[in-house]
């Protein structure tokens, strides 16, 4: 995207200056104007780093933009289950035991290879964006303290290094859990509350302190989407989850999705979700398909996210 939009710069002063009607110096070679931007090529290059959290966050993308007819944005999931931002720190260069999701420019879904290290992904290209996902089932999202923030400094200080320009970085605010006892033994007994909206406040307080100290672009709160979709007429006993914690594979991993799109795709390339023809049809337990119905609420509990990231936005009427 940096180098596209030099080249849109430097096409457009070309154009300004033969709309002027402007001569070169006598003394001046002839340059010729610099070629137009391959239109296959990524205009836009986004690394997300995270555990299953994340894969709830960037399911749907794939199909949105090919809805969209959005063609040139490259996009990679590093995932572990679980993991702490500690452990994307201190395991930066030795862990390969990610599992690289990759969805190309023009793809429509998403590939998997193995084996590759943060630092051997994060130094393949230059990104525009990187995201981070702190584990809010995990104790060490609930607490914030100067190693939990010498971790975030470290962390973004290692993937800036790769690059030649610092991407934007952006943290996403996941979910609070719908069930307790999906929450492992080693955090349970520092649980302080006794149901998904007191969680809420615990992780939303957490990332208030992520965003005071650590400088990031901007949040992504899918976690308040879930909250704002589980105030609808929507929800159900799962929590809209598939299994207490996990979002449910239809329409709250695609509110968590509409987050991300109309947070990163939206302002680059203009385009809404709002005559987005993605849908969502498979049926069964943990999934609610998405639907013309249902799509609008999503969405809207997506928007309300994006304002309120730290807030439940009542949407009862929904």
């Amino acid at each position: 995207m940096k180098r596209y939009l030099k080249l849109l710069s430097l096409t457009f002063i070309f154009t300004v200056l033969a709309a002027c009607g402007e001569k070169p110096m006598d003394n001046q070679t002839d340059v010729p104007p610099p070629a137009s931007p391959d239109p296959d090529a990524p205009s836009l290059s986004i690394l997300f780093i995270g555990n299953s959290f994340t894969q709830d966050a960037v399911n749907h993308l794939p199909g949105m933009l090919k809805a969209a007819g959005i063609k040139t944005v490259h996009m990679v999931d590093m995932y572990y289950g679980g993991r702490l931002i500690q452990q994307y720190n201190t395991g930066w260069e030795t862990s390969k035991d990610y599992t690289m999701y990759e969805c190309k420019p023009g793809q429509s879904s998403w590939t998997s290879v193995k084996g590759k290290s943060l630092a051997e992904v994060a130094a393949s290209r230059e990104w525009d964006i990187v995201t981070f996902q702190e584990h809010t089932g995990s104790k060490y999202a609930w607490t914030w303290n100067a190693e939990t923030k010498g971790h975030f400094n470290k962390l973004m200080a290692k993937m800036t290094a790769t690059q030649k320009e610092k991407p934007e970085y952006y943290y996403i605010l996941s979910q609070a859990y719908q069930d307790n006892a999906q929450i492992g033994q080693g955090s349970a007994s520092q649980i302080t509350w006794t149901d998904h909206v007191g969680m809420w406040s615990v992780v939303s307080a957490f990332a208030q302190n992520v965003m005071k100290d650590i400088p990031f672009d901007g949040i992504m709160s899918t976690g308040a989407m879930l909250e704002n979709l589980r105030t609808t007429s929507l929800n159900n006993d799962l929590g809209l989850s598939r299994d207490g914690f996990h979002m449910d594979y239809g329409l709250a991993r695609y509110g968590a999705s509409c987050v991300l799109f109309e947070t990163l795709i939206t302002p680059v390339f203009d385009v809404t979700l709002d005559k987005n023809t993605y849908r969502f049809t498979k049926t069964g337990d943990g999934y609610t398909p998405v639907t013309d119905k249902n799509a609008p609420i999503a969405l809207e509990a997506a928007r309300n996210a994006i304002k309120k990231p730290f807030e439940i936005t009542d949407m009862s009427n929904r």
